[in-house]
């Protein structure tokens, strides 16, 4: 039995930060506590003047997703080692339903794709595009079999994703509080996004400032109003993704208030960029689905991230080339949407958000990785430093300065939103499962070490989030 003990180390456990000691056997944490109270460790990893934070989980990441004609560049390998680089130690992708195919074969076909490749744990949600009653009465089966969070698009018509509310409603019914299951909805008025787009065109209007005007805060303010209120017809729990309003922020905080389960993410880019970047002469890049906001928009998340109104910040990783992104140089609403960022997360939370005195340590952790571990059915094994729980831990040294580049990353992109950004706070280690897979910029895991993790949502652990 091989025994793993991180000495001299601040460790962010459930009742705050602790200088304490880890110990680790056979993946899992055994001990914590001063480490001669344990017996002689095989491997001893000195943390001292270093920060021991839970592993990050990533709810929210598309790896050789297939988008708007192209297939995004990083695929289930060089997706889960670029996220073992920012401290992440598991990812949840998704497996969309193709137009005839059951719930159980969508997550088949994906699966044959990643569990020979991932490096780090993963889930799956389910994208349901075809709700047939047949789709329908599956979700249950499907919530037992260990995948019960299913997304949802109001949006994207034209690429086959759109659901309409009395299929929404349907969902929600058969994922309400008492079947243990979750809706994450990417949430956006379609109609409102048609008209301006074909307005825009119509004029010859075609440039990337003009992604952002087709869709302003009301398209996404309308589609959250709407979500809350089918979902809690039907008590049903709902997770935003990707949220990126002030007046979507206040949607969400009225209905915690209240007493409803309602949930959202936003993501690193929203906290740190706006919408100015769609002037530049890159600006196509930074073509994303929700847009890029207003610096209102901005204080408004940070804000909803430090009073618990937003639980969680994921990524919504999805890299494309430079020449797919090209595919639209002529008309924005060409130009695949999204951009690469699984690796920048914690360095940008840490840097932007710890030391500026925006969130608090203990909140960087939770909204990255105990909040999803709670939310999505991982909780206590993900997500936490107990004893029990899987040895999943990055090490990060808090005066560790790197400037963000495409060059100095490990995303397989052709560009990086954030260029040129200096960060201070970095991580340096990163263990899965008790076993060290980065190392001071080394890469030491293996394709295929990763598991399919089966989930099982409780409510009440969802329900002692802030």
């Amino acid at each position: 039995m091989s025994r793993t003990v991180i000495t001299g180390g601040r460790v962010v456990l459930p009742a705050g930060i602790q200088r304490t000691d880890l110990v680790i056997e056979n993946g899992r944490i055994v001990g914590i506590g001063k480490a001669k109270q344990f017996v002689k460790a095989d491997h001893r990893i000195d943390a001292g003047g270093m920060i021991v934070l839970p592993g990050l989980i990533d709810a929210h990441v598309h790896f050789l997703e297939p988008f708007m004609g192209t297939v995004s560049l990083q695929d289930f390998f060089t997706g889960t080692r670029a996220a073992a680089f920012g401290g992440v130690t598991t990812v949840i992708d998704f497996a969309h339903q193709e137009k005839g195919h059951s719930l159980a074969k969508t997550i088949e076909i994906r699966r044959e794709k990643a569990d020979s490749h991932v490096a780090i744990d993963y889930g799956l949600h389910v994208g349901i595009t075809d709700p047939t009653p047949e789709t329908i009465n599956e979700i249950q089966s499907i919530i037992k079999a260990g995948s019960p969070s299913f997304k949802i698009y109001t949006t994207y018509r034209d690429e086959g994703l759109f659901i309409r509310d009395g299929a929404l409603l349907a969902i929600f019914e058969k994922t309400a509080r008492h079947n243990n299951g979750l809706v994450i909805i990417h949430a956006e008025n379609n109609d409102i996004v048609e008209y301006r787009q074909r307005d825009f065109l119509s004029r010859g209007k075609t440039s990337p400032p003009y992604h952002a005007l087709s869709k302003p805060n009301i398209v996404e303010q309308e589609a959250v109003q709407r979500v809350a209120l089918l979902a809690r017809s039907v008590g049903a729990p709902f997770y935003i993704v990707h949220m990126s309003t002030r007046e979507a922020t206040e949607i969400i905080a009225t209905s915690r208030k209240e007493g409803f389960p309602a949930f959202a993410e936003t993501c690193t880019h929203y906290l740190c960029l706006t919408d100015e970047v769609y002037e530049q002469p890159d600006g196509i890049q930074y073509i994303i689905a929700p847009p890029l906001r207003k610096g209102k928009d901005v204080t408004a998340l940070w804000a909803g991230l430090a009073d618990g109104t937003i639980s969680v910040v994921s990524t919504d990783c999805i890299s494309f080339s430079n020449e797919a992104k090209l595919m639209g140089k002529d008309s924005f609403d060409r130009v695949p949407n999204g951009m690469a960022g699984v690796e920048m997360r914690l360095p940008v939370l840490f840097s932007d958000g710890v030391r500026k005195g925006r969130i608090s340590l203990e909140r960087l952790v939770e909204i990255t990785s105990t909040n999803p571990a709670r939310l999505f059915g991982l909780f206590p094994q993900k997500g936490v430093i107990q004893i029990g729980s899987d040895a999943d831990l990055v090490i990060l040294d808090p005066n560790k300065e790197v400037t963000l580049s495409k060059s100095s990353l490990h995303m397989i992109a052709d560009f990086c939103s954030l260029e040129g950004k200096k960060v201070k706070g970095y991580p340096v280690m990163t263990l899965s499962r008790g076993k060290v897979i980065v190392e001071d910029d080394r890469f030491l895991g293996h394709e295929g070490d990763g598991r399919f993790l089966r989930r099982k949502i409780d409510f009440k652990s969802m329900e002692k989030l802030r």
